[in-house]
């Protein structure tokens, strides 16, 4: 499934929290007051030159220790190494049993027609940049309750971990999922270092499990980076590459 959302759809998604952090402007100041009018102005202005699109692919898993495979493409994942409150050591298949559904998706901003000038203006620029990535991720929020509606998931038992976040830190996992969903058909290509061109993108699992929660990998040892890096097909340098850089 593909398609697209308009900025008057997911605007009300966006996280302006996140969206002061880069500009180091704290919420509920006057100065964050006048960058928000600022952006919803941009956005009502560009709304024609700004494209939102996603797509999402479910698909019926299969689990292999601390692997999910998803039709015959393995996708390794890391566990944490230090326990946490629980005692538990995490890794992501631990929410995911044979015959679970889990989808895939990639939410990404495109913009076109904007006016070079813009461009050569390092306020607006970084502006525009920093509403492109908000919309992203509000992309994804509107595509996780959506999705919820198809799949006949509870909202509040889905996680939505994003390839390059804490949970998942290996960005080369982009290149799989590109191979299960064909990101270039929404306009979103690869680096040789797998991160996504347009930088305003997002991708990730969408996985229903009660139980499922958010949590950071952390420091991992030289032990797991070399079953990692076999599990990946990859060589140890390479594997550190993609989990450290």
């Amino acid at each position: 499934m593909q398609g697209k959302y308009s900025i008057s759809e997911i605007k009300d998604r966006i996280s302006w929290e996140h969206f002061f952090y880069p500009w180091k402007v704290g919420p509920g100041s006057d100065e964050a007051a006048g960058l928000k009018a600022e952006a919803l102005s941009m956005m009502s202005e560009l709304e024609s030159c700004i494209d939102i699109k996603y797509i999402l692919q479910p698909f019926v898993a299969k689990t292999d220790a601390d692997d999910i495979i998803l039709n015959d493409i393995r996708i390794p994942f890391l566990r944490q190494q230090v326990p946490g409150d629980d005692g538990m050591c995490l890794c992501m298949t631990d929410f995911v049993d044979d015959g679970d559904s889990v989808c895939l998706f990639a939410t990404t901003v495109q913009t076109h027609d904007i006016k070079p000038g813009l461009y050569d203006d390092p306020y607006l620029s970084l502006l525009l940049l920093t509403i492109s990535d908000r919309l992203a991720e509000a992309a994804a929020e509107q595509l996780q309750d959506d999705t919820c509606k198809q799949m006949g998931w509870e909202r509040d038992n889905i996680i939505r971990p994003a390839v390059g976040y804490p949970s998942i830190p290996d960005m080369s996992i982009n290149f799989l999922l590109d191979t299960l969903c064909d990101f270039e058909k929404v306009g979103i290509k690869l680096t040789e270092h797998g991160m996504m061109q347009p930088h305003a993108s997002v991708s990730g699992f969408m996985i229903a499990n009660p139980d499922a929660r958010y949590f950071r990998i952390g420091q991992i040892t030289d032990e797991q980076v070399a079953d990692y890096a076999r599990r990946r097909g990859f060589s140890i340098e390479e594997t550190k590459k993609y989990i450290y850089e």
